[in-house]
């Protein structure tokens, strides 16, 4: 076999293995059978520079994603590694690598996924904490709100083993008192203390004496400071840049959650505060969508105008198709709501001025499943949730995220994915003008019966022609 033949074989081998650990004893058994090479792959914490060929039989190199640091070791056992052979290595570990950050990908949806399920302050930043332990090893950990120029925290773990955790739920930080606290905030950016003992501006109180290095990372939202998390060990130089960079990509979903748990609490708050539970029941739904909608327009206006758009063209296909008004009524709401879980995209995403990579396209398409696990642990939008998670389907199974076909579909998200396209295409974007009508109907007409339900194309176009809908 062919070093050729073979990359194609581990090619095949590696989309379906289901761990790294699979991955490598997949690869394993394809190369000591065909080329007599044994590999392994070594973790470490900190990126080594690359080392190449070590000697006529071994190869090493290493292998770094954002949540993954390996050391790739190929060996012969009998024979010199060959010129071609060292190149197919090379090859190999960049295979590896595009499998770990996929992996990373999947750590970022699942942060996303758990963070935004999280109603309250208090359980977000205790998932932060559980969550990030298992990305820096810290001896303690603690995250906090802003307020004014105090820090207040409101989680924090670790403390106990030095039995600082009483001292933690009363102490504030002040900014006037902590040097600390000012260089973070005027800086907005991450400060990194590798030995307490020899910085001049840390200040040392016997609760906290064993801290020995510190990470402060800012938590930003609209350019300014949100909370702070920050990392203690008892031992110097635990911290470094790399772990920064670990936390950097988690802060712009942290950050909306963060948002996103207050505006919660505030709404409970006012919900909790109705005495009439008919009367509450039944204002509550009109109350979410109105702050919803709220929360979607601070984030991002487009989105916002895109929802209520949607929710006008959807009424009108529903018209065209002779259903009754309750029907239309619950239509109108799921379109309102549909595009809810773009409140957890970066802005950065959502607004970003050319194409999206690979890995942001990602990002974006979780954002049904986010706005149903979202709506689905409120009483009175549950029923809306399912409808959310599937208008991104598509009749042929090409959708995402569950790839359901025709029957599994809801009647109602197949009304709102034609109006959905329908008019995010004759809408102006930040990557591109709004395209003309004509093209949004050649692209329904033209997919009609294999990712649009003809019923719902041929509703439109009558409503079209009628002038119920305007566009």
């Amino acid at each position: 076999m062919t070093c050729t033949d073979l990359i194609l074989q581990i090619k095949d081998e590696i989309d379906e293995a289901d761990s790294i650990e699979d991955v490598l004893l997949r690869i394993s058994k394809l190369l000591m059978e065909n080329l007599g090479i044994y590999i392994a792959l070594e973790h470490t914490d900190k990126l080594i520079s690359p080392k190449g060929k070590i000697s006529d039989k071994k190869f090493s190199i290493p292998i770094q994603t954002t949540y993954f640091s390996f050391i790739f070791t190929a060996e012969s056992r009998d024979k010199v590694l060959e010129e071609e052979e060292i190149k197919f290595l090379k090859i190999l570990a960049l295979e590896i690598k595009g499998y770990l950050e996929k992996e990373d990908t999947k750590i970022l949806r699942d942060l996303t996924f758990s963070f935004i399920s999280k109603r309250t302050i208090n359980e977000l930043f205790e998932e932060t904490l559980k969550e990030l332990e298992n990305l820096i090893p810290y001896t303690s950990a603690n995250v906090g709100i802003l307020e004014g120029d105090t820090l207040q925290y409101l989680s924090f773990l670790g403390y106990e083993k030095y039995n600082s955790d009483n001292f933690m739920r009363s102490f504030k930080m002040n900014r006037e008192e902590f040097y600390t606290l000012d260089i973070v905030l005027q800086s907005k950016e991450p400060l990194l203390i590798e030995d307490t003992d020899k910085c001049p501006f840390w200040i040392s109180i016997p609760e906290t004496s064993w801290i020995k290095s510190h990470l402060m990372i800012p938590i930003p939202f609209n350019n300014e400071i949100s909370g702070i998390i920050s990392f203690d060990s008892d031992k110097a130089y635990a911290f470094s840049q790399e772990d920064i960079e670990k936390v950097s990509p988690i802060l712009p979903i942290l950050s909306v959650s963060l948002e996103n748990a207050r505006l919660y609490e505030s709404l409970n708050k006012e919900l909790e505060e109705k005495t009439n539970i008919q009367r509450k029941l039944q204002s509550s739904l009109y109350q979410v969508i109105k702050i919803t909608s709220d929360i979607i327009e601070l984030k991002d206006s487009y989105t916002s105008e895109h929802q209520k758009k949607v929710a006008k063209i959807s009424v009108a296909i529903g018209r065209e198709m002779n259903l009754p008004q309750e029907r239309l009524t619950f239509i109108t709401l799921c379109a309102l709501l549909h595009d809810i879980g773009k409140i957890a995209i970066p802005s950065e995403i959502i607004n970003k001025p050319s194409s999206l990579t690979p890995l942001e396209k990602q990002i974006m398409n979780t954002h049904s499943e986010i706005g149903y696990n979202l709506l689905k642990k409120i009483n009175v939008l549950k029923e809306i949730a399912p409808v959310i998670y599937q208008h991104h389907e598509r009749l042929d199974g090409s959708g995402y995220p569950l790839g359901l076909k025709d029957g599994e579909i809801l009647p109602e998200a197949k009304i709102i994915a034609v109006a959905d396209v329908v008019e995010a295409m004759t809408s102006h974007r930040p990557y591109r003008p709004a395209l003309p009508l004509d093209t949004a109907i050649k692209e329904i007409t033209e997919k009609e019966g294999t990712s649009y339900d003809p019923l719902v194309v041929e509703a439109f176009l009558e409503a079209l022609r009628k002038g119920r809908v305007r566009l």
